[in-house]
C-alpha cells in the first residue's frame, strides 16, 4: 500500500488501521480519508458544526474502508488546537468479533521516529547533544566499516548512510541474539543501545554521511541509541520522564510482544487470489522502538500530536529546527526534516509522517503554523 497523500485545512489528523493486503497498493491521489471532502471543515466549531463535522468524518472514513477492504481503523482531529474527535471503526478482532474502541491500542510503525527527534531537540535545549558533532562522541565504541563520522542531525534526517533491512545482511539473526539476552525490565525490550549493536552497527554504511537519502529504519534506532548515551538513560526512560508522564499519556508504550497491553488490535492480510483476510501473526518491535516501537490508542496519538501543535514539548526555535527540510551535502532537497516529513512553507506548512509495518497503518498530519496564526491572531 503506498503511503496516502492529505492536504487539510487547519485540521490536524492522525489516522491508524489495523489491515493491509500484500497485493494491493494506493495511488497518490488516494488516502484513508479523503481531504477534499474534509477540507469544508475549516469553519469555527459551533455545537452544530461539531455534530455535522462528525458526521462527515463518519461519512468519509467509512466510505475509503469500504472501498479499501479495511478491517479495523481509528480515527483523532484536532482543531485549533483542541482535540474535537476521537472514534474507532470495524474491528479491532474480526475473529473474535471484537469492536475497534477508543481504547483499542494500534502500533504506532514509523511516527515513532518522530518520538527520536523530540528527545534529541529536548537534549540540545539541555546542552547534553550537540546535533552537529560525530555520534562517536557519545558513544566512543559504535564504529562502522568505513570509519566515517555520522552526526545525530543525519540520522534524524535518514542522512546518515545507514542501510535499512534489505540492506543488511543477517540482520534477523541479530534480533534473535537481541532477543535472547537478558534485558533490564527497565527497557521494556527496548535497549537501543544493545539492539543497534546486535542488529546492524557493525554493518558498512552505504555511502558516506550526508551524501544521499536514504530512509532507514536503523538510522532511527542508532539516533536512539545516541539519545541513551547522551541522556546516560534508557531511551524509554527518557521517554516516559518526558513525554509520556508530562501530557498524561496512559497507553503509549513500547509494543513489546511478551507484555499483555490491553485491547491491542490484530492486523490482518489478503494474498492474491483470496476472499478473506487473513490474521497475522503477533511479533515483537519493541528491539526497534526508536524507529518504529511504540503503540497506542488513537487518544494519546492525538494528544501526542496536539502537544506537537500547541508547543508543549520543546522551545519555539526548536520546533522550527525540527521541522526545517534537510539538504544533502550537495544541496540537493530531501523534503524530510528531522524525522518529520514536510511539505509547503510559511502558513501553508505541512507536518506529518506515514507508518506502515505488519498488523498496522498510520498517518499523522498538521499544519502548525496556521493553527499558531489563529491563536496569535
Amino acid at each position: 500500500m503506498r503511503k496516502p497523500i492529505f492536504s487539510l485545512s487547519l485540521l490536524a489528523l492522525s489516522l491508524m488501521a489495523c489491515q493491509s493486503y500484500a497485493f494491493q497498493r494506493q495511488s497518490p491521489g488516494q488516502s484513508l480519508a479523503n481531504a477534499r471532502q474534509i477540507r469544508s471543515l475549516n469553519t469555527p466549531m459551533s455545537a452544530a458544526a461539531l455534530a455535522e463535522t462528525r458526521s462527515k468524518v463518519d461519512q468519509v472514513i467509512e466510505g475509503a474502508m469500504a472501498e479499501q477492504q479495511l478491517v479495523g481503523l481509528a480515527v483523532g482531529l484536532v482543531k485549533d488546537g483542541q482535540i474535537i474527535y476521537l472514534k474507532g471503526y470495524g474491528m479491532a478482532d474480526r475473529d473474535r468479533g471484537i469492536p475497534v474502541t477508543e481504547a483499542s491500542s494500534f502500533r504506532w510503525a514509523s511516527l515513532s521516529k518522530s518520538v527520536t527527534a523530540v528527545l534529541s531537540m529536548q537534549l540540545l535545549e539541555q546542552g547534553k547533544l550537540n546535533l552537529d558533532v560525530p555520534i562517536q562522541t557519545y558513544w566512543p565504541n559504535y564504529r562502522n566499516v568505513q570509519g566515517w563520522p555520522v552526526t545525530q542531525r543525519q540520522l534524524l534526517s535518514h542522512l546518515g548512510g545507514v542501510g535499512s533491512y534489505d540492506d543488511v545482511p543477517g540482520w534477523q539473526a541479530g534480533v534473535e541474539a537481541y532477543h535472547q539476552r537478558a534485558l533490564s525490565p527497565v527497557v521494556q525490550g527496548a535497549d537501543m543501545v544493545q539492539a543497534s549493536a546486535d542488529v546492524f552497527a557493525s554493518a558498512p554504511l552505504l555511502h558516506k554521511p550526508g551524501q544521499a537519502y536514504r530512509y532507514s529504519t536503523f538510522g532511527s534506532m542508532l539516533a536512539g541509541a545516541i539519545v541513551a548515551k547522551a541522556g546516560q538513560a534508557p531511551f524509554v526512560s527518557q521517554f516516559e520522564q518526558r513525554i509520556k508522564q508530562p501530557l498524561g499519556l496512559t497507553t503509549l508504550q513500547p509494543d513489546y510482544a511478551p507484555l499483555a497491553i490491553p485491547q491491542r488490535v490484530r492486523g490482518y492480510y489478503r494474498t492474491q487470489g483470496q476472499t478473506q483476510p487473513l490474521q497475522r501473526q503477533d511479533d515483537d518491535v519493541a528491539w526497534k522502538l526508536a524507529g518504529g516501537g511504540f503503540t497506542s490508542t488513537i487518544g494519546d496519538l492525538t494528544r501526542y500530536m496536539q502537544a506537537l501543535i500547541n508547543q508543549e514539548l520543546l522551545q519555539g526555535a526548536s520546533y522550527q529546527d525540527m521541522w526545517t527540510p534537510q539538504l544533502t551535502s550537495e544541496g540537493k532537497p530531501t523534503g524530510y526534516a528531522l524525522s518529520f516529513g514536510v511539505s509547503g512553507s510559511g502558513d501553508r506548512l505541512k507536518v506529518g509522517h506515514f507508518g506502515a509495518q505488519e498488523q498496522t497503518r498510520t498517518v499523522m498530519s498538521f499544519l502548525p503554523n496556521q493553527k499558531l496564526c489563529q491563536r496569535q491572531c
